[in-house]
């Protein structure tokens, strides 16, 4: 049994490097892959100006405001769980899942879901550690 889960920590941390790496080696960052989708479908209502949730996503703010931040909603989550996608908030916000609130972006000010290229990025950001 120690075996195996000393296998597996090894294999979920070779993962996380790897898809990291990749990431980096991509040009994928938070600010040239993240930030953009923010600015474009949720500063409107997660900004300076509107902070609802109590969530400001501009530019400068919403890495700090995210990245291992307990949710309002949900507060034995994170907003996001570098590495854990499933388990961050944010992600299942995104995917219209969450058992409190409403899926985002809502639509008032956006399209009301995310392009499927946007959700593959920020997908791919929080398992690959959500590296700032």
């Amino acid at each position: 049994m120690r075996k195996r889960t000393t296998l597996a920590l090894a294999l979920t941390t070779l993962v996380i490097g790897v898809a990291g790496a990749f990431a980096q080696s991509n040009g994928s960052t938070f600010s040239t892959t993240v930030q953009p989708v923010f600015d474009r479908e949720c500063v409107k209502c997660h900004g300076t100006k509107h902070r609802k949730a109590n969530l400001d996503l501009s530019q400068g703010e919403s890495y700090k405001s995210i990245v291992n931040v307990p949710s309002k909603e949900e507060p034995g989550m994170a907003r996001v769980k570098p590495g854990d996608p499933d388990k961050s908030y944010l992600w299942l916000k995104l995917e219209h899942k969450t058992s409190k609130g409403d899926g985002m972006p809502k639509g008032f000010f956006s399209s009301g879901n995310l392009s499927q290229k946007d959700m593959e990025a920020i997908r791919a950001w929080i398992a690959a550690g959500a590296l700032q």
